[in-house]
């Protein structure tokens, strides 16, 4: 994925720019649809607005965030946004509407285009809209574009929805709205090895406190390391068989994959819910019933490969 640090500025543009206005967390299709139009303005650079995550409040992000910042950058910039300006939404709270968009659109970022959603808000304590952004555009000399919501089975899309679909372990729902698969990106950490005893060594990936945790249970995957998909079968969950832990991770045996991973981050997709964590009476039988999980794993997560992998990795930039 992207690094971050390469692609958030503290620096302001020297060219005339196209602002795209959010927080995008998940950047789904309807955020993709508002970078669309910011990257499709002629003659103007096209730039991202948005805060840094750890100081947006929880209400801005959800109760949990569906994505790290880099790959919420990694797919900004397969959109085409140049560059991201994210400062700490406590540097901005105290702006009036007014004050945002002279001092910091159009006098830090030089933009001449404003483009966001139709229910986007700014100024202090949320309060302007659209109403007000066309009004001030208008007097300091700036397009705009408000960008409709795009729908999926009569209901908007949202990260809401995305979030509701994960926690119901519906993976296809959370790769229709947000145009990707559900992805675990963290450091890959050392685990107790039982896998390597049974001829199914795994990778174990701890989720992170404020993010997103799928519905516990096993999960058709797919990971992805070193430019090539590689099936795979996770639990996410607490391995309620084999350790007294309470930390929720994804713990994933990727098919045809040897080598040692400690301390990387590898994407690894969840494609589809095969069933609920279970408890089992001894570890033969729970890898047992893994091998069995593996098997039929294997030819879903190669069909998903098959079909949609190039056009992920595609929307990820990765």
């Amino acid at each position: 994925m992207t690094d971050s640090m390469e692609f958030i500025t503290t620096e302001f543009p020297e060219n005339s720019t196209a602002v795209a206005l959010g927080v995008f967390d998940g950047v789904h299709r309807g955020h993709r649809e508002v970078l669309r139009h910011a990257v499709g303005s002629e003659g103007l650079e096209p730039w991202v607005f948005t805060f840094s995550e750890k100081s947006l409040p929880t209400g801005k992000m959800g109760a949990r965030r569906l994505e790290p910042p880099e790959t919420k950058f990694s797919i900004m910039k397969a959109c085409g946004i140049r560059h991201v300006y994210a400062p700490d939404f406590s540097e901005v709270k105290g702006l009036s509407g007014e004050e945002f968009v002279r001092d910091i659109l159009c006098g830090k970022l030089r933009c001449k285009k404003v483009v966001c959603g139709t229910d986007y808000r700014f100024g202090f304590k949320a309060s302007c809209g659209t109403k007000e952004m066309a009004e001030f555009c208008e007097k300091y000399g700036m397009e705009y574009c408000f960008v409709e919501k795009v729908f999926d089975k009569g209901e908007a899309i949202s990260s809401t929805r995305i979030r509701a679909a994960a926690e119901a372990a519906d993976m296809k729902e959370v790769e229709l709205l947000a145009g990707y698969p559900f992805c675990v990106e963290t450091e890959i950490v050392s685990g107790n090895k039982l896998g390597r005893e049974f001829g199914l060594p795994t990778i174990n990936q701890p989720f992170a406190s404020d993010y997103i945790i799928p519905k516990f249970g096993v999960y058709v995957s797919a990971a992805y390391i070193d430019g090539k998909f590689y099936p795979a079968v996770s639990n996410v969950g607490v391995k309620p068989t084999v350790s007294d832990e309470n930390i929720p991770a994804a713990e994933t045996h990727i098919i045809g994959w040897n080598s040692e991973l400690y301390g990387k981050k590898i994407p690894v997709f969840l494609i589809d819910f095969v069933r609920e964590e279970m408890v089992f009476e001894s570890r033969e039988e729970l890898f047992a019933r893994i091998a069995i999980d593996r098997n039929n794993a294997e030819r879903l997560a190669l069909r998903w490969i098959r079909t949609k992998g190039e056009e992920t990795i595609k929307v990820l930039g990765i």
